[in-house]
């Protein structure tokens, strides 16, 4: 006989996936209804994404910022999300995430080299793709970064963007000390806008190497 559609608790389905985090954030994403719910689900897939890419950055060596960027797609597509690549808003995003309620999450993509590159993307995702509207108020700058000591630039970067943008505030995530928040008014609505500023460890140099 059939089971009816109500048959499993959520907490049920949890325990099914064991512990398969990308299926847990899966799950989760199905039950989000809030605008927060959403994007703080957002924030772990994107988390888990740069733990998978941290673990196999020895065969990302040679890989471009579009590579990289679809390298994220493609696990958030596998937890279920509507993610797409180089979709127009404003101006080709390089993430975008859409979810209920006309939710939507946008994350600028950029391999350090340089830190007014840095700015650059967080320009492009506050003043030309961001709306600033609710349930879409908020967004990611990925930090692809091939650099030794991922803590000293993640420093540089948040001195950088306060030098410049004298508007935004920023604070240290409670989870992680190397992700950090910034907010100030958007442009286009005077809302206020949230950034998240997530670094991805691709630092690859073996002393064994060779031996």
């Amino acid at each position: 006989m059939a089971l009816a559609d109500d048959s499993y608790s959520l907490r049920d389905l949890k325990l099914m996936t064991g512990q398969s985090t990308a299926s847990l954030i899966n799950i989760e994403r199905v039950f989000a209804e809030t605008y927060e719910d959403q994007q703080r689900l957002v924030e772990r897939a994107i988390d888990y994404c740069g733990t998978r890419m941290a673990e196999n950055r020895h065969l990302k060596q040679d890989r471009k910022e579009d590579e990289l960027t679809i390298d994220v797609i493609e696990m958030l597509l596998g937890m279920g999300y509507d993610a797409t690549h180089d979709t127009q808003i404003g101006g080709h995003c390089d993430i975008v995430i859409r979810g209920r309620r006309d939710f939507l999450w946008i994350g600028e993509c950029k391999v350090h080299g340089a830190y007014d590159w840095l700015l650059k993307g967080f320009q492009q995702l506050d003043t030309r793709y961001s709306t600033g509207l609710p349930g879409q108020d908020t967004g990611d700058v990925l930090i692809f970064s091939y650099n030794a000591r991922l803590d000293d630039v993640v420093k540089n970067w948040i001195e950088h963007l306060t030098k410049n943008r004298n508007d935004v505030t920023v604070d240290v995530s409670p989870l992680d000390n190397l992700v950090h928040y910034s907010t100030h008014l958007h442009p286009g609505t005077g809302r206020p806008f949230r950034v998240r500023h997530k670094p991805i460890n691709l630092y690859w140099k073996p002393d064994d190497k060779g031996s």
